[in-house]
C-alpha cells in the first residue's frame, strides 16, 4: 500500500498569499521607477492624513507656539527676519482669532486684532530660530495664499505633506541600506504615522516637521558609516549643517552619531591609537552644526529691542537652585518617552491613542535594548541600539544647556518633552523592525503597522466629527 504524503501544515497554505506578496515586493525594489511609485504612494498617504487633520480636528492654532512659527514664515515670505521685541503680524493675528486656540479667549473673527488681546501680547518670542524651515514653508505658502481662499496658515500647514512623505520614503531607503527585508522596509514607514508627535508636527506650522526626515537621513548615514565603513566626511557634514539651519535640536541624531563614532574608535584603538584622520568626520559634523548656530545667534543677538524679556521664562522653565547638575540629572532619562507623554490637537486626543502610544513606547524601549543584546556579535548593527539610547539621553541634556545659557537668569526645564527628540523616531522604528526580524517575529511588524493605521484612522475620524 503506497504511503501517503505527510499533510501540509495548515500555516503554510494560510500564509501562502503573504509569502507571494513579500516575494513580489522583494522583486519590486529593483528599479528606480519602482522607488518613484513607492514615493508617490507615501505622498498620497501623507496628503490624505495632513488634509483630513488640517481641515478637520486640527483647525485651531496649536498651543505649541504655532502662531509665532506661522508669523516667522509669513515674515520671511515678505523678506523680513523677525527680531527681539517684534509682535506677530496683523494677518496672522486675524487668522489666529478666526481659528481659535486651546485655553485662550481671543477676539471675535473679523473684529479688530490688537496685540494686547492675544497671549503674551502677541510677542514673537521664537525669532532666535534659524530661518531655513520658515523660508521653505513661507514662500510656497505665500504663493498658495495668493491664489486660494484658504489663508496663509493653512497653506503653510500643507507643506507638512512633502516633509512627511520625504521622511517616510527616506526611512524606507535607510532601512534598505541597513539590509532590512524589502517587505518590512516598505511597511515600516507606516509606523511613523502612528506617533502622535509626527502627526502634530506634520499638520501644524512648526520646524519639528523636518525632524522625521532628518532622523531618517541620520539613520541612512549611520548605515553608511557603521555597516559599510564609509568615512567620507563631506556629505555628513553638509547634511548636518542643513538640518541644523532648520532647528538646532533636530541635529541630535547627528550629534549622537559623531559621539558614538569617537567612542568606537576609543574602544578599538585606545587613546594612543587616535589619529588626526579619526577626528575629521565627527569634527566636520560638529563644526557644520556649531558654526551656523553661533553665527545666527550672533546676528540675531544684535537686532531688535535689547530690553526685551522672553515671556516664557518662568512658565515652562524654573530658576536653577545651586549647581545645575542636580536639576539636569533629574531629567536625564525622561528622553525615553519618545511615543508617550505627547501633545496633539485636543480633538484628536482620544483614549485609544493614549493606549496605543503607551504600547508603542514599551516596544521602542524594548527594541533599543534588544538591538544591543541580539546583535552582540554584529557590532555594526549593535551600534544602532547604542545610537538611539545615546540620543535619548542627549536631547534632554541639550534642552537644559540651552535653557541655562540662553536666558539672563539661568533656567532649567522640569519636563523636556519628547518632541525635542522627534528626530530619533526613525531610528526607534529601525531598532523595532531589526530586533523583531532577528528574533523571528518579522511578520509581527505587519500587525503593528496595521493596528497603528487603524488607530490613526479612528483618531482622524473622531477629529472630523468634533471639528
Amino acid at each position: 500500500m503506497p504511503q501517503q504524503a505527510p499533510p501540509v501544515p495548515r500555516e503554510r497554505w494560510q500564509l501562502m498569499w503573504l509569502r507571494r506578496v513579500e516575494d513580489a515586493v522583494a522583486g519590486f525594489d529593483t528599479k528606480r521607477s519602482h522607488r518613484v511609485i513607492l514615493a508617490s504612494i507615501y505622498a498620497a498617504i501623507s496628503a490624505v492624513l495632513v488634509v483630513l487633520v488640517v481641515f478637520g480636528g486640527g483647525t485651531a492654532m496649536s498651543r505649541i507656539d504655532e502662531p509665532t512659527h506661522a508669523d516667522y514664515a509669513w515674515q520671511i515670505a515678505h523678506f523680513h527676519v523677525p527680531a527681539r521685541g517684534d509682535v506677530i503680524a496683523t494677518q496672522i493675528r486675524e487668522e489666529w482669532a478666526c481659528k481659535g486656540q486651546e485655553r485662550y479667549s481671543l477676539p471675535d473673527c473679523g473684529a479688530p486684532v490688537w496685540p494686547w488681546q492675544f497671549p503674551f501680547d502677541a510677542d514673537q518670542y521664537n525669532f532666535s530660530h534659524p530661518p531655513l524651515y520658515y523660508a521653505m514653508v513661507g514662500l510656497p505658502a505665500r504663493a498658495l495664499d495668493a491664489v486660494t481662499p484658504m489663508g496663509f496658515t493653512d497653506a503653510a500647514r500643507l507643506t507638512g505633506i512633502p516633509f512627511l512623505a520625504a521622511g517616510m520614503f527616506m526611512l524606507f531607503v535607510a532601512l534598505r541600506r541597513w539590509r532590512v527585508d524589502p517587505a518590512i522596509s516598505v511597511v515600516a514607514p507606516m509606523i511613523l504615522l502612528t506617533f502622535p508627535r509626527v502627526i502634530h508636527a506634520s499638520t501644524t506650522v512648526n520646524p519639528d516637521a523636518v525632524a522625521p526626515l532628518a532622523g531618517a537621513i541620520a539613520l541612512w548615514l549611520a548605515a553608511r558609516i557603521f555597516l559599510e565603513d564609509n568615512h567620507e566626511w563631506v556629505l555628513p557634514a553638509v547634511t548636518a549643517g542643513i538640518v541644523g539651519m532648520t532647528k538646532t535640536i533636530t541635529t541630535i541624531p547627528f550629534i549622537a552619531l559623531a559621539i558614538l563614532m569617537l567612542a568606537r574608535y576609543l574602544r578599538d584603538r585606545g587613546w594612543r591609537g587616535l589619529k588626526r584622520e579619526t577626528w575629521i568626520l565627527p569634527g566636520a559634523m560638529a563644526l557644520a552644526i556649531l558654526v551656523p548656530y553661533l553665527a545666527w545667534q550672533a546676528f540675531q543677538g544684535g537686532r531688535g529691542d535689547m530690553s526685551w524679556e522672553n515671556p516664557l521664562v518662568g512658565l515652562n522653565t524654573r530658576d536653577v537652585q545651586g549647581l545645575p547638575g542636580s536639576e539636569w540629572i533629574s531629567t536625564l532619562f525622561v528622553g525615553f518617552n519618545l511615543a508617550s507623554d505627547y501633545y496633539i490637537q485636543p480633538p484628536l486626543d482620544i483614549a485609544l491613542l493614549v493606549a496605543w502610544t503607551r504600547l508603542l513606547n514599551v516596544l521602542v524601549i524594548g527594541a533599543m535594548f534588544a538591538m544591543v543584546v541580539a546583535f552582540a556579535k554584529e557590532p555594526a548593527r549593535r551600534s544602532l541600539g547604542w545610537l538611539l539610547g545615546l540620543g535619548m539621553v542627549l536631547y534632554p541634556l541639550a534642552t537644559q544647556v540651552q535653557a541655562y545659557f540662553n536666558t539672563a537668569v539661568p533656567q532649567y526645564f522640569p519636563n523636556p518633552t519628547g518632541r525635542y527628540g522627534l528626530a530619533l523616531v526613525p531610528g526607534a522604528i529601525a531598532c523595532l523592525v531589526m530586533a523583531a526580524t532577528k528574533a523571528r517575529y518579522r511578520r509581527s511588524m505587519y500587525a503593528i503597522a496595521l493596528v497603528g493605521i487603524v488607530v490613526v484612522g479612528v483618531v482622524v475620524s473622531v477629529g472630523l466629527q468634533r471639528a
